[in-house]
């Protein structure tokens, strides 16, 4: 058997929860008949309140949606399609509506008392009908109080679609009005503007500003490129510039360009006779090399050539200077067209400005007129429609499809009435199961002990699904989880961690009467027995004990006879068909048993026993029963104490240890017995096939050695 859970684990609430479930639903089975009583009292109570009751008269009458009629202009008034039945019924049984019907009753029919009645509304499911029930006391006034709730209820829809539209022509004339004066005032301020301002011309002029400011801008780029090149070039870079500026516009039709107006540079002037006088010596610089090559150093040529080129290199010097003065000029030039373009930009962008922001102030203002034009239109055409929508009705109408019918006896209510005294008389056994599962005390499992008590627990016998006596353990019992449980209570006692001497006398008690102590005795004996324990099992209940009976044994002397010191207890000692197990019987009854257990010869008679065997068991009485087992227990070396599951109280369990606790009595622990494995803190009894037998095995022949002849023959 799988060792016991530790009490230091909690228990999961899940396993907690069926737990609990499984007490509740054995507590069901035991007090089935509680919640039956309580339901039919339940029943019987709304059937005789429904019999009391006076009998009421149903009325039922219809009443249907019709088409919607479209056209062109549109409903003004229109209702919530998403929730328009919904709506509907709850208008038809609002407080106006019935107020309203009440009066009308009295005013047409004055001979009828007036009576409460109730109305219920209904739709049809996939129609768009209503069926109307009124239920009262008086069949007449019902009637014509459901006629004039339909009445009423046509009447009122009517007086919201006229209140409706009332207050939206109301509006719309309001906005109107104010809309036009609107209007005017903007035509009137857009003709003023135009009076100011010639609108034309501003077009014009502002389109014509902007062309020429695009003009003036591009001029001013050309010529900061200009002069920024003057003063990043030195005066060589600068001919070569409009040395090559030149040729690419004389080589092409567009050498009159604008972009090149005044920098083109032409063969006459400083610039000219600067660049002439260095081509001059160049090419005198190239006769001089050449004949150089023939000539000596000082040869006339020679020294003429170095004459001229002197003379050429003066000339280079004085056109050089006139060339520098010539383009600082220039650069001085186009700095003050650079100037002058600039005041030019500024003055038509202020231009442009101006005259940008007097056609915006025109173009809002004129959108402003086609705005409000817009809106008094559409305002105008939505008056149209209104006066329209008022002479022909185009919304959803609910008509009269049926009067109300001829009130019929009826009993409203009984269906619900009655599933009120069923709920209420479930609810009532319910109430009284949990309050007898609050009073009753009695553990069911495991759990519910130790939520009880901090005793040790030695064991769990499970509960064995028999009729009768639970027949006693047999050497090769087939109740495999049976026998494991009581294995596992003798393993619990023979490794029992104590201090001095392990115990070898132990007494089996419980609380009260049919907890099986008798059966958990005998049957631990015989497991003690069969582990080569030389064992004997005394019973020492003197009152009811039938562990003779149990054994199948005949002595009729027995346990109460060695305490009156009639026999020897050897004499009475009898051999049990389990090896190594002894039984001593009860014998005779005794009137008072605890007057011969506290005398000094019954220790001495235990003590006499003690040397001859390694365990003793006695079978004892119940602790609340007689003073017997509190008169033995302190003699003994430890007592076992038996608790059966859903059958012993907690609160007599506890006052039974507290008697033995103040006898000053050792209770190592607890067997718990009766136990239903069915529980879920019981999972692990699902491998009871664990125990099965195996089969086994048959053994394979061993090879035959072939004969001498037969091996030759082959």
């Amino acid at each position: 058997m799988p060792p016991l859970p530790d009490k230091s684990t909690p228990t999961p609430w899940s396993t907690s929860f069926i737990t609990r479930l499984h007490r509740y639903k054995a507590l069901l089975m035991r007090r089935w008949w509680i919640p039956v009583l309580t339901i039919c009292l339940g029943l019987f109570v709304e059937a005789f309140l429904i019999y009391q009751t006076p009998p009421s008269f149903l009325s039922t009458s219809k009443m249907m949606l019709a088409g919607k009629l479209n056209i062109a202009q549109g409903a003004i008034y229109s209702e919530d399609q998403m929730n328009f039945y919904g709506t509907q019924i709850q208008l038809m049984q609002s407080a106006d509506v019935r107020q309203g019907a009440e009066a009308l009753v009295r005013s047409t029919h004055p001979e009828l008392a007036p009576v409460h009645v109730d109305l219920n509304v209904l739709q049809r499911p996939r129609t768009s009908i209503f069926e109307l029930q009124a239920v009262g006391s008086e069949p007449n006034y019902t009637q014509a109080y459901l006629n004039a709730v339909m009445q009423k209820y046509l009447d009122f829809k009517k007086g919201m679609r006229s209140e409706q539209g009332h207050t939206v022509v109301t509006g719309i004339t309001e906005q109107l009005i104010q809309t036009e004066k609107d209007l005017r005032t903007a035509e009137d301020e857009m003709l003023e503007f135009q009076k100011q301002n010639n609108i034309g011309f501003i077009q014009e002029e502002g389109n014509s500003a902007a062309a020429f400011l695009v003009k003036l801008n591009r001029d001013f780029a050309a010529l900061k490129t200009e002069y920024d090149l003057l003063n990043l070039l030195d005066l060589d870079q600068n001919l070569d510039r409009q040395g090559g500026k030149l040729d690419m516009a004389g080589s092409t039709e567009n050498a009159g360009n604008d972009d090149n107006k005044g920098l083109a540079f032409s063969d006459v002037g400083p610039e000219g006779d600067y660049l002439k006088a260095k081509q001059q010596v160049q090419l005198l610089k190239a006769q001089r090399d050449l004949l150089a090559k023939d000539l000596r150093p000082k040869h006339p040529k020679i020294l003429k050539l170095n004459d001229e080129i002197t003379q050429q290199e003066q000339l280079i010097k004085l056109f050089r200077q006139d060339t520098v003065e010539k383009l600082e000029t220039r650069r001085k030039s186009i700095g003050k067209q650079m100037e002058n373009l600039q005041s030019n930009i500024k003055e038509w962008e202020a231009k442009a400005l101006d005259l940008s922001q007097r056609l915006g102030q025109f173009n809002r203002i004129k959108s402003k007129v086609d705005r409000l034009k817009t809106l008094y239109d559409r305002l105008t055409q939505n008056l149209k429609d209104i006066d329209v929508s008022q002479v022909v009705d185009s919304g959803d109408q609910v008509s009269i499809m049926e009067m109300a019918g001829v009130p019929k006896s009826v009993r409203p209510g009984l269906i619900k009435s009655l599933l009120i005294g069923l709920g209420a008389g479930a609810l009532a056994g319910i109430g009284i199961l949990v309050l007898l599962d609050r009073i009753d005390d009695r553990m069911a499992s495991f759990g519910e002990f130790q939520h009880h008590f901090a005793e040790n627990v030695l064991g769990q016998i499970p509960r064995e699904k028999t009729k009768g006596k639970v027949s006693l353990l047999q050497p090769d019992d087939a109740r495999h989880i049976f026998a494991e449980s009581y294995r596992n209570v003798r393993s619990s006692i023979f490794f029992m961690p104590v201090e001095g001497p392990r115990p070898k006398t132990f007494l089996i008690t419980s609380a009260v009467p049919n907890e099986g102590k008798s059966t958990v005795s005998a049957n631990l004996a015989i497991t003690m027995a069969l582990s080569g324990a030389k064992t004997l099992l005394i019973d020492g209940d003197l009152r009811r004990g039938a562990l003779r009976e149990a054994f199948g044994i005949n002595s009729r002397i027995g346990f109460s006879e060695v305490l009156k010191q009639e026999v020897n207890w050897k004499e009475v000692v009898v051999p049990t068909s389990c090896p190594n197990l002894f039984l001593l019987p009860r014998g005779k009854t005794i009137a008072q048993p605890s007057e011969h257990l506290l005398r000094d010869s019954t220790e001495t008679i235990l003590r006499e026993i003690y040397s001859h065997y390694d365990y003793i068991l006695i079978d004892s009485s119940p602790v609340l029963a007689a003073d017997d087992t509190t008169s033995l227990a302190p003699k003994i070396d430890a007592t076992l104490f038996v608790v059966r599951l859903a059958y012993t109280s907690a609160r007599l369990t506890r006052k039974s240890l507290e008697l033995l606790y103040n006898r000053q009595v050792n209770v190592p622990g607890v067997i718990l017995n009766f136990v239903d494995t069915s529980l879920p803190e019981y999972y692990y009894y699902q491998y009871a096939e664990y125990y099965n037998t195996p089969v086994a095995e048959e053994p394979t022949p061993a090879p035959q050695p072939e004969r001498a002849g037969h091996a030759q023959r082959s």
